[in-house]
C-alpha cells in the first residue's frame, strides 16, 4: 500500500473480505506511515476520532471491544491490535513518534473504560 502511494503515486483501494477490520488496520497503519502529523500526540489523536478512522468507520467497535453483551463471535481485538502495530512502529522509529508505550496504553485503558463519549457506541447516533 505505502510503495503503491508513496513511490508509485498510484491510487488504493483496500479491500478485506469482510470490509470491516483488516481494512481499517491496514488504511490506518498506511495513513500513519505516510503523514507525520498522525505521529504527533494531536494528530493521533484526531486521526482516532476524526471521520478518517476508528470511531466513526470501523463496524461495531463497541462490541469488538467487548463493551456490550452481545455474540462472543463478534469480538475481536481489532483496535488492541491496531495500537500494537502502532506501539511496534514507535519501538522501531522512536524519534518519527511524539508518543510512546505509555501513551498507547492509556489510550488503550479509556476506550475500555466506558468513561469518555468518544469511545462509547458504534457509531455517532448511539453516542
Amino acid at each position: 500500500v505505502l510503495q503503491a502511494i508513496a513511490v508509485e503515486s498510484a491510487s488504493v483501494l483496500v479491500h478485506c473480505s469482510d470490509g470491516w477490520d483488516r481494512t481499517s488496520q491496514v488504511c490506518s497503519l498506511g495513513a500513519l506511515l505516510l503523514d507525520s502529523y498522525y505521529r504527533t500526540i494531536k494528530g493521533f489523536m484526531t486521526f482516532l476520532i476524526s471521520n478518517l478512522n476508528w470511531f466513526q468507520s470501523v463496524h461495531e467497535i463497541f462490541f469488538r471491544c467487548c463493551q456490550l453483551d452481545g455474540d462472543p463471535k463478534e469480538i475481536s481485538p481489532v483496535f488492541t491490535q491496531f495500537l500494537e502495530s502502532v506501539w511496534n512502529l514507535t519501538e522501531q522509529f522512536p524519534q518519527a513518534f511524539e508518543y510512546n508505550e505509555a501513551f498507547l496504553l492509556q489510550i488503550h485503558e479509556h476506550v475500555h473504560s466506558c468513561q469518555f463519549g468518544n469511545f462509547l457506541g458504534n457509531c455517532q447516533k448511539e453516542r
